[in-house]
């Protein structure tokens, strides 16, 4: 059935009686075509009110619960596709009021409601978004009292106390500011308060005082990347280099540049800058790379791979591997596996069993298992032609080992998945020899023999 062609043809009278049905028995409803029908003048008092309706009557003693707050969200769901509506009818700044109405009230839910599940933040996410989409075509499309006007309601939303600690969302509505700084006035007064902002947060000492450090200066350069002030937005990424952000669009840019050895220079500082971070140390010497093979620089590539595969990093064995012939590769090789072994105490690392697995070297992942045993279930098959008996041995001491320590059936039964193992590596009869002792030795376990009778069988 073609329900909109036959929705079309209905007379005025059926379309009314047809809409009081389905409003009669489903509130829901009849709130959904009251809101659709309110006049211009209540719109936003009355988006409030029905989004704080739906928000109540999922209360339960002051506290939305996680199962409740899908419906508690209707109302400001409503609120928000009627608010797309009115953006794409032209009326951006009722959007942008809708956009404020929802933001301001489900934050404020957010206090007594459980959003494990994610929705509160998606809604305020979407709300964000429309805020955005309308703020822009506020600047194409309105006049100056409508910008001045918009500008001021998102700044004081943004600056509201109910954002303290919430910094995130501030910061976004914040970047919706930013939209209007083409505005003298505008951009003035945002300049300001992100300028106090800055202040504040560096009179902190804190982790998120850096992360807000941070996203006030994106916030600034920003303002002026819109205004055409590329070269003060470029003075103030310099200027604090000691922010990941700010370091890594530097490094970006010189490298888009070709000014290879400005980047060589801020990615090697970053290094020495952050050498108790492992994580930023990497992605300094990864830029290092870039540059390496933008220069087309093959020895201090492979300088930098070698230190990299030393730091545990995989993919670095790989990239180095083909930076060498076969002749040179050989003794490369060999001065890899010397120096991962005398770096390790008691555990090689684990791209040392890589690079022996991925070489085919069973001398070397021998050396691995025997440092740590329990890997000889996974790397018994590389081993096994060329050292039966140590593959036997290893075998053999792992799994008494995890028997003496089982005490429950799911114990038991790794330890007979391992014996079944044990008798594809080893055969037999030497299975059969391990499986009798364990038998002994465990005889007044009921639940441990009978798992190791299923191997049996």
């Amino acid at each position: 059935m073609d329900l909109e062609k036959k929705v079309s043809s209905l007379s005025k009278e059926e379309l009314i009686e047809l809409v009081m049905d389905l409003v009669e028995g489903d509130e829901d409803t009849k709130r959904q075509v009251e809101y659709t029908l309110l006049t211009p003048n209540d719109e936003v008092k009355a988006s409030k009110q029905l989004i704080r309706k739906y928000i109540n009557e999922n209360k339960r003693k002051g506290f939305i619960a996680w199962k409740n707050v899908h419906a508690a969200l209707q109302g400001a769901q409503m609120v928000l596709d009627k608010g797309r509506v009115k953006l794409s009818q032209g009326e951006e700044e009722t959007a942008v009021r809708f956009s404020i109405a929802v933001l301001s009230t489900v934050v404020d839910m957010l206090q007594y409601a459980d959003d494990s599940g994610g929705e509160a933040d998606y809604i305020i996410d979407e709300s964000v978004t429309l805020l955005e989409d309308a703020s822009s075509m506020v600047l194409l499309q309105a006049d100056q009292r409508v910008q001045d006007s918009m500008f001021e309601l998102i700044l004081k939303e943004a600056m509201h106390k109910r954002y303290d600690g919430l910094g995130n969302w501030r910061y976004d509505l914040l970047d919706v500011c930013t939209i209007y700084s083409a505005r003298t006035a505008a951009r003035q007064k945002l300049e300001e308060t992100l300028h106090n902002l800055w202040v504040q947060r560096e009179a902190e000492t804190t982790w998120s005082s850096n992360s807000d450090q941070q996203t006030i200066r994106e916030l600034q350069i920003k303002v002026l990347e819109r205004n055409g002030e590329k070269e003060r937005a470029q003075q103030l990424i310099t200027e604090n280099l000691e922010h990941e952000k700010f370091r890594v669009m530097a490094i970006e840019k010189e490298i888009d540049n070709e000014n290879y050895e400005t980047a060589l220079e801020m990615a090697e500082e970053g290094e020495q800058n952050d050498i108790n971070y492992p994580s930023l140390v990497k992605k300094w010497k990864e830029y290092r790379m870039q540059v390496y093979e933008a220069l087309g620089d093959i020895e201090k590539q492979k300088e930098l791979l070698l230190e990299l595969v030393y730091e545990n990093e995989y993919e670095a064995y790989g990239k180095l591997r083909e930076l060498h012939d076969e002749k040179e590769w050989k003794a490369v090789l060999e001065e890899i596996f010397q120096v991962l072994e005398e770096q390790s105490d008691d555990h090689l690392p684990h791209v040392y069993e890589y690079i022996a697995t991925s070489e085919n070297r069973s001398d070397k992942i021998l050396k691995y298992c025997k440092q740590a045993p329990i890997t000889i279930i996974e790397l018994y098959t590389y081993l096994v032609d060329d050292y039966p008996e140590d593959v036997n041995e290893l075998f053999t001491s792992h799994i008494k080992y995890e028997a003496e320590n089982s005490a429950e059936r799911t114990k038991y039964r790794s330890v007979s998945e391992k014996l079944e193992l044990y008798r594809e590596a080893c055969g037999e009869e030497n299975f059969q020899e391990l499986l009798n002792e364990i038998k002994e030795t465990y005889q007044r376990k009921p639940a441990f023999l009978s798992e190791l009778e299923k191997v049996e069988a």
